[in-house]
């Protein structure tokens, strides 16, 4: 599951990410007790393989090429291009200074909540970070085929974002995918209107301090994004979401 670069005497060396993907497998071995099998689907899930770019790319009209940099890297140009400190940013979004400077970093520690925090207080979104990269709009139509999606950088272990529609200026629809217990670690709000139908498993969604409301497949919701909303993937398995917002705010 890991192969580590070699330096000229033989000697391993790992990056980051292959440390991180080791202490995963540590954790699931030794608290979560899986086997073998049940690791390799975590992991794969967790930490899909980067797709592999053809040379002819850049020829395809409206092909995408995506942005390899860590996402904690793109906030803190984000907030270095708007002339903002770590306080005066930790002031804007209410997030601890250490916990800023920490995500810039080492590309940890964040969750669904505070990367929308930080990112309106950046005037900006987190889809807009997360997809960065050159864009043609010479198609008159764009079209996803399963398997080729754009994944979204990871910033927190069991959420992975296949974006459905890069080209669109004004709608973020993608295609969450969340392992058992993954939550949005408290409420959060922000501009437009959203819609998530469950493709697989369930969620359980509170907006607006409701009561929480359970959806199954084939379950959808829709609200005012501004009405503040918090979930969490209640599936024994994987959850599956199609989750549209508009304009793009997430």
């Amino acid at each position: 599951m890991i192969t580590p670069e070699r330096t000229e005497k033989g000697q391993r060396v790992y990056t980051d990410a292959q440390l991180q993907k080791v202490h995963t497998i540590q954790r699931l071995r030794r608290v979560e007790g899986l086997n073998m099998t049940a690791i390799k689907r975590v992991i794969a899930s967790q930490f899909p393989s980067p797709p592999q770019a053809s040379s002819d790319d850049a020829s395809i009209p409206g092909s995408y090429t995506p942005d390899v940099t860590p996402l904690g890297a793109r906030f803190r140009a984000a907030r270095v291009s708007g002339g903002m400190s770590l306080k005066q940013a930790a002031d804007a979004s209410g997030l601890p200074i250490s916990f800023i400077s920490t995500f810039e970093r080492t590309n940890r520690g964040a969750t669904v909540a505070s990367l929308q925090k930080l990112a309106a207080s950046y005037g900006t979104t987190v889809t807009e970070l997360s997809t960065s990269g050159s864009r043609s709009t010479a198609i008159a139509a764009e079209v996803v085929r399963r398997g080729e999606e754009i994944v979204a950088p990871q910033f927190e272990p069991g959420i992975r974002i296949l974006q459905l529609a890069n080209q669109l200026q004004a709608l973020d629809c993608q295609r969450w995918i969340l392992a058992p217990g993954v939550r949005s670690e408290g409420a959060y709000s922000h501009a437009g209107e959203e819609f998530i139908h469950v493709l697989k498993g369930e969620l359980i969604i509170t907006v607006d301090n409701d009561a929480a409301v359970r959806l199954h497949v084939g379950d959808s919701i829709s609200f005012d994004s501004r009405k503040p909303h918090m979930w969490v993937a209640n599936g024994e398995g994987e959850t599956e979401l199609l989750w549209v917002n508009t304009p793009k705010s997430y």
